[in-house]
């Protein structure tokens, strides 16, 4: 691995990147990362919302942690044992499986519990970054420069000095080399992370529309179940829209909560009326990185179900659907390279968020964490 260089800015220079809370010398870089890993990690949620997010999420490995977990070095160690625990792919690999026979282009790569708890790690960091949370360590550190921070992280996780891992730190560098190559080493580490969640939104988009058009389909079931089964609708449609409601359950416990509106309906046509609605994606999301975006507007809005999205798994619940309008439209939504594509930039962009905020501080200073799961 290179040696990283180290230059001595002019002043005006540092005074420049002083006036915009950014790291003056990559000593002063360092200190910032370090004070990162050791602050505690109370600080670092500051909300309570945040906190019961996350413990819903990786909470289960806390108590394994013990005093690791005060500090956020020590925090990140749940992101592995979750990743152990729940990460079929390596464990099917390390079975004798060849990664086309497990590799699924329709998951994240790491798992939904994963995903989602570093999507919400990404939305607290931005928010102190934007000083939302105002705890001065976490602000600072988020302000300087991508270069700057990701070449702290090498000097303080990465050494080639025999006492780390030689594989780890050569992953990192190609990994770091492959991030800088589409963004500018100059931006604010607050800009890189607004990028990278802004991408995972993009690509979280595709497969929210089709979760959309899906509780539009089990609204419709159940308004039918509820206002007509018995007294209008035939036998047979009456027995197809119950076994499309017990299929549907079965696809995702999130979609049980199937009234979207609160409206009287008894004038209009209920299947016109959640066509139309199902048509109607609402796809505005705030720009997480605006200014205007309060701490904790996001959060578990942009996580990804628990469910399969694989076009086989969605084409088959479509064949059952209460109604051909439904049926027709996510059928039309449905597209195997779209999907894979999008799931490819949601693991892209988790990854680097486990890249810049969670596998270096696993060998960080003195939060070194080596028992597992029993």
């Amino acid at each position: 691995m290179k040696n990283m260089e180290r230059t001595i800015l002019p002043l005006k220079e540092r005074l420049k990147m002083a006036a915009n809370s950014q790291a003056t010398s990559s000593e002063a870089a360092a200190r910032l990362v370090q004070r990162l890993s050791s602050v505690h990690t109370a600080y670092f949620f500051c909300k309570s919302a945040n906190k019961d997010i996350m413990e819903g999420l990786t909470g289960e490995f806390w108590n394994c942690l013990e005093n690791e977990l005060l500090h956020y070095g020590g925090f990140c160690h749940s992101f592995r044992l979750a990743i152990e625990h729940d990460n079929d792919y390596f464990a099917a690999i390390s079975s004798g499986a060849s990664a086309e026979e497990v590799f699924d282009p329709y998951r994240p790569v790491w798992g939904i519990r994963v995903n989602n708890a570093l999507v919400l790690l990404g939305l607290i960091l931005l928010d102190h970054a934007k000083g939302g949370m105002r705890y001065r360590n976490i602000y600072y550190c988020t302000r300087m420069t991508l270069k700057q921070y990701l070449d702290a992280l090498v000097d303080l996780s990465f050494q080639e000095d025999g006492t780390q891992d030689g594989d780890r730190a050569e992953s990192f560098w190609i990994w770091r080399e492959s991030f800088l190559k589409d963004k500018d080493g100059a931006w604010p580490l607050k800009e890189g992370l607004a990028d990278i969640l802004r991408r995972y939104i993009a690509a979280w988009q595709k497969f929210d529309h089709l979760d959309h058009i899906l509780r539009c389909m089990g609204a419709l079931s159940c308004y039918l179940e509820q206002e007509e089964a018995g007294r209008t609708l035939p036998q047979e449609e009456e027995e197809r829209i119950r076994r499309f409601r017990e299929a549907l359950c079965r696809y995702g416990a999130d979609l049980e909560g199937w009234e979207l509106v609160e409206m009287d309906k008894r004038y209009l046509d209920p299947r016109g009326y959640y066509f139309s609605l199902a048509y109607e994606y609402p796809e505005a999301v705030p720009d997480p990185g605006s200014r205007d975006v309060a701490p904790g507007t996001l959060r578990n809005q942009i996580f990804l179900s628990e469910r399969d999205y694989s076009p086989k798994a969605l084409r088959k619940l479509a064949e059952k659907s209460p109604s051909q309008d439904l049926r027709k439209l996510l059928e039309k939504s449905i597209s195997e390279e779209r999907l894979s594509r999008a799931m490819r930039e949601i693991n892209i962009a988790v990854t680097d968020l486990y890249m810049l905020f969670v596998e270096p501080y696993l060998r960080m200073g003195e939060y070194h964490y080596e028992r597992h799961l029993e």
